[in-house]
């Protein structure tokens, strides 16, 4: 029989796995063996944190074209976060989400622990968006693989660590790129075959400190 209209589609999603002595695991301690498989489909329990489950598994709904979301509460990006703003496009690395590829969720529920959050959540980042700022909480990136995503991530958060120490600057304006300019940049910059390459060298700076223990 096929699901009402009410119901919610399966999805599949890993997530960091949680522990029995603290919400999750640190990244550095985590397997790529020790995935947490969720299955969302009506009744179905949710898995051990239900706030990053109930995020991820909407904006993979809401999104089709979008294969891996990189969600976390980094320093910077909660920083800049506070201020309810989108990025200036005061750098080529900001130029990345000019336009429609940013989004700001300019409300703040708590922690995620209702689906309606995660839909809002979804709908602020839109058919197009790459990056989303979550007020009061951190920074969202999606990609069409895991490495874009990641790679999206690591400059939104480094673009928010720049507009942090261009905003103590008074007295000087700032100058921004024009929107002709940020937006050729973005058209080639957040390409999703530039990001997948692009993200390689970190992949390789990982695995040379870890002597590639990230991997076993």
């Amino acid at each position: 029989m096929a699901p009402s209209a009410t119901q919610t589609p399966a999805v599949h999603s890993e997530v960091n796995p949680a522990s029995k002595t603290a919400q999750s695991s640190h990244g550095h301690e985590l397997a790529h063996q020790t995935p947490l498989e969720a299955i969302s489909h009506g009744s179905v329990p949710l898995p051990g944190i239900p706030a990053g489950f109930l995020i991820h598994s909407a904006v993979h709904q809401a999104r089709p074209d979008v294969h891996a979301v990189c969600h976390a509460h980094s320093i910077y990006g909660k920083a800049w976060s506070v201020f309810g703003r989108r990025l200036d496009m005061i750098t080529q690395d900001a130029c990345k989400f000019y336009g429609d590829a940013q989004a700001v969720y300019n409300s703040y529920g708590g922690v995620v622990l209702g689906a309606e959050e995660g839909h809002r959540i979804a709908a602020a980042l839109g058919p197009r968006g790459k990056g989303a700022i979550l007020r009061n909480h951190g920074l969202l990136t999606v990609g069409h693989t895991v490495d874009e995503a990641a790679f999206l991530f690591t400059s939104m958060e480094r673009s928010c660590q720049v507009q942090l120490l261009a905003e103590g600057v008074h007295g000087i304006p700032k100058v921004l790129i024009t929107d002709e300019e940020a937006e050729f940049n973005r058209d080639v910059e957040a390409d999703p075959e530039y990001c997948y390459c692009e993200f390689q060298v970190y992949y390789d700076l990982e695995e040379h400190l870890s002597n590639g223990d990230f991997k076993k």
